[in-house]
């Protein structure tokens, strides 16, 4: 199908939910917060490299230890000029792959800059293929990195008059520093506790006090500093411009609960009323320490050792609902050691963390499988259906419950030559090209899963910020699983982010819908059922205080 054929469907569905959603976040205004300008600014120009800023300037190469060729070299000295070498190699590729976003940084800080002098400004926000709603800026953007989201508060002020506002302000400071595994009240008193302490130190002078630095997202959080000195020297009243949000738990698997309406997944994942926050991070690793301590190998003895926590295990499983591969986990595995090893964390295995990753990588995937069995069989059926697509030479499609509809189009791949000449020389060139009326079948099933999720996502989004818009609510900062407004405004979108999540599942049968779609596009009943549904009950989601926090 083309994409011309493919617009005119669209044209003809009734995106009147898409195009409102769209038009509520265009219409929120943003402003550049000056005091972070100013610290980041001053931080990048002097080479700190605070949080994640990048360093400035490339890491210096260690020097040759020697006055002599390597070949000269005695066998001891071999060693120290391999120890040598391998470390010069790491700071090589560490300096390449830091390039990238030096440029962004400079860049970013360029546009803010540009930006402060307006009182207000506004992004354009556009669909991806899935209805995703992304705000079209290649560098300073709510969705972006902590320190460049840091750089962004809304433009329109809102009083905070009592404790009830500042309640989400104080869950949101708790969130970004990490303190986020307690209850919502803990979390409350614990902002205030923190914000007497030290806010005003670190407000008045942020590069000498730098405890903001210890917080997960501590741009973000310096931010939150700035927000709650203000409220605490001027009282109630004190207008506030900071985005607050309340992030998914492990939203993709929220969605595959839904889904096949699975207990013990809605357990795990916040669909459930607790008294505490179910963390499914925390179980997957205390899963795998258990397979692990029953493993009494010299590399099991290690790995428990060195520690395997929710940070190993996170990615990981944030991957699972978008067809996360054992490869893909592993590579997870192993960057997660790099960052506890590069933090100062011990380091029982080497420089080559390889077999160690793979080791844990396997007990990780079967931990994670134990934790969320229905999940695997809802992308076992979406990949089902995505072949029966893929077999009769149709690219995948289905219809969102906004009504957008999602063309999943993976051609197969042809390489096309062309010859010419550069500085007097023949030189071959190579491009890929999609080979017309083809489907690739890989494609097609890796992606259809995660793709699938993603679409649901994003109309549970669309929902949610249509009925707070018409509620009364007019600033948005999402980012697909995480839900933002000022702090007074998030009971009220709290409330109605988990209205419209079990509204959408409980008038949308979407497997079945997938299904029936597939039926009249492909002209065959011969499509697999889907799997029998679980006793999770839609409604306990109203009561789950922790379903987003």
């Amino acid at each position: 199908m083309s994409l011309k054929t493919h617009l005119r469907r669209l044209r003809e569905q009734d995106l009147s939910q898409e195009y409102a959603c769209l038009n509520s976040l265009q219409q929120t205004e943003w402003r550049i917060n000056q005091s972070l300008l100013q610290v980041i600014r001053t931080l990048w120009d002097n080479g700190q490299e605070w949080g994640k800023l990048p360093a400035r300037d490339d890491v210096p190469l260690p020097e040759y230890p020697f006055d002599r060729d390597p070949k000269e070299l005695t066998e001891s000295e071999r060693e120290l000029f391999r120890a040598w070498s391998r470390q010069r190699n790491h700071i090589y590729s560490l300096n390449n792959r830091s390039v990238s976003k030096r440029i962004q940084v400079e860049r970013t800080l360029q546009i803010a800059e540009q930006f402060a002098q307006y009182d207000r400004f506004y992004y354009v926000w556009q669909n991806d293929f899935r209805s995703r709603k992304y705000a079209s800026s290649t560098f300073l953007s709510p969705q972006s990195a902590d320190w460049s989201k840091a750089l962004l508060e809304f433009g329109y002020p809102m009083p905070i008059k009592n404790w009830d506002d500042a309640r989400w302000l104080c869950i949101h400071g708790a969130n970004l520093y990490g303190n986020d595994k307690v209850t919502l009240d803990q979390r409350e008193t614990w902002a205030w506790e923190y914000a007497e302490m030290w806010a005003h130190r670190v407000v008045s002078n942020p590069y000498e006090c730098g405890v903001w630095r210890e917080a997960d997202k501590p741009f973000q959080f310096l931010a939150w500093c700035y927000e709650m000195s203000g409220l605490m020297k001027q009282g109630w009243g004190y207008e506030t411009r900071l985005p607050v949000s309340a992030d998914g738990s492990c939203n993709g698997l929220q969605h595959l609960s839904a889904i096949l309406r699975d207990s013990h997944g809605g357990v795990a994942t916040n669909l459930v009323p607790s008294d505490l926050p179910q963390d499914i991070y925390t179980q997957v690793a205390d899963k795998t320490i258990a397979r692990v301590q029953q493993d009494e190998t010299e590399l099991a003895r290690k790995c428990l050792a060195f520690g395997i926590d929710r940070k190993l295990a996170k990615r990981p499983v944030m991957i699972v609902p978008y067809s996360g591969t054992r490869h893909a986990c592993r590579a997870y595995i192993e960057e997660a050691m790099r960052e506890k090893i590069d933090s100062g964390g011990d380091n029982p295995f080497g420089d080559d963390l390889f077999d160690a990753s793979s080791y844990l990588s396997r007990h990780v995937w079967d931990s994670i499988s134990e934790v969320i069995v229905s999940a695997r069989k809802v992308m076992d059926y979406i990949k089902d259906v995505a072949d029966v697509y893929a077999s009769m030479g149709k690219h995948m499609e289905w219809v969102t419950p906004t009504g957008w509809i999602v063309l999943q189009q993976y051609s197969e791949v042809q390489q096309k030559r062309i010859k010419t000449h550069i500085n007097g020389e023949i030189v071959s060139l190579s491009f890929p090209r999609d080979k017309p009326n083809s489907v690739n079948r890989q494609r097609t099933g890796l992606g259809s899963s995660p793709n699938f999720i993603h679409s649901l996502d994003a109309a549970a989004m669309t929902k949610t910020i249509n009925k707070a818009n018409k509620l009364g609510i007019q600033d948005f900062a999402m980012v697909h699983d995480s839900y933002g407004t000022h702090s007074p405004m998030m009971p009220l979108l709290s409330e109605v982010l988990r209205e419209e999540f079990v509204e959408m599942y409980e008038q949308h049968d979407v497997l079945t819908e997938l299904r029936q779609h597939a039926i009249r596009v492909l002209g065959t009943e011969d499509i697999p059922m889907p799997p029998a549904r679980g006793e999770l009950n839609l409604r306990d989601i109203l009561e789950s205080q922790y379903f987003f926090a």
